[in-house]
């Protein structure tokens, strides 16, 4: 099995205490298994400090119970792990391990990127200056040969990155993007949207507005961003546009190859589509740069199922219905 990352994917490191919303504040950090063993185990004030400090979230899953203003009971007052401090990262369970790491398998193929939730990753994947490419990070045994539709895809996803990297407007790239895997998804499923374009009128970005506003606040601050969204032009200005390839690349890139199990080639462009749109609309109310706005529609919308559909559901009613 070959891993494959992005090209930037080894730029990533924690910034620790200089982060400005640490991912060890207001997240539920789940316990994974190995760790829960080693934890339970641990001899030491510190094994009695872990123990006492794990507790069961509404799913059942064991988890740190958080502290103070949220806060994760092992971040120290200079906002670094304890643990790590004490033992090096084999102290840590695996979503602290991994985080924002992102991994998927498909045959004997697994991709890792680095997510937009956190400032870091956002920032080098939104300012790199290079077209999106693909490298191997290293090779495991393992896995069995893509399916015919897998490979497809991938020949499909590489079209969509050359009309990217090849783009001179905003809108030639998203048309070209939507129209591509329009034919794409007619191939590989006999399915196709109703339409592959609409007006960017103000009875859409109403829509667009009402649908943003409708999602699960999951983050502080969100609910006060909202009241001050208005129906305004959210189609992004061509100035940033090596910003919004990156952006889009991220997206077809960690979203595209989940086509093989659905079928729905179309919506996971459209979606990083109108993931652009609404960080445009971000950036225009808070006056942030795109990186740190692409972070926060991140964490609004990636690590929450029930506002991803409620995305999906959104650009299926405006292109299949």
């Amino acid at each position: 099995m070959d891993i494959y990352v992005p090209d930037y994917y080894e730029s990533f490191q924690c910034i620790g205490s200089a982060c400005r919303d640490n991912c060890c504040i207001g997240w539920e950090i789940d316990i994974d298994k190995a760790a829960l063993d080693k934890y339970m185990t641990l001899p030491g004030a510190l094994g009695d400090e872990l123990r006492a400090n794990i507790t069961r979230s509404e799913d059942g899953s064991d988890c740190f119970a958080l502290g103070e203003n949220e806060r994760c009971p092992f971040l120290n007052e200079n906002n670094l792990c304890r643990l790590i401090i004490a033992g090096g990262e084999k102290m840590l369970c695996e979503i602290c391990t991994l985080h924002p790491r992102f991994r998927e398998w498909f045959g004997d193929r697994c991709e890792m990127g680095i997510g937009l939730c956190c400032e870091e990753a956002a920032r080098i994947i939104i300012g790199n200056d290079k077209p999106f490419g693909l490298h191997i990070l290293r090779s495991e045994e393992g896995g069995e040969a893509l399916s015919p539709a897998e490979s497809r895809l991938l020949e499909i996803r590489a079209e969509l990155f050359r009309i990217i990297n090849e783009a001179q407007s905003y809108t030639e790239m998203t048309e070209s993007l939507l129209r591509l895997s329009a034919q794409a998804e007619k191939e590989l499923t006999g399915n196709s949207p109703t339409r592959i374009s609409f007006p960017h009128d103000k009875d859409y970005a109403e829509k667009a507005v009402s649908l943003i506003t409708s999602l699960e606040p999951i983050n502080k601050g969100w609910e006060h961003l909202c009241k001050k969204l208005s129906p305004i032009n959210i189609i992004p200005e061509n100035t940033q546009l090596t910003g919004y390839k990156n952006l889009l690349s991220y997206y077809i890139f960690r979203y595209l190859m989940k086509s093989a199990s659905d079928g729905e080639i179309f919506l996971k462009t459209a979606l990083g589509i109108f993931s652009a749109e609404a960080v445009s609309l971000i950036m225009s109310i808070t006056g942030e740069s795109l990186g740190d706005s692409a972070c926060l529609w991140s964490k609004e919308t990636e690590y929450s199922l029930e506002n991803l559909e409620l995305i999906y559901d959104f650009l299926y009613e405006l292109y299949y219905n």
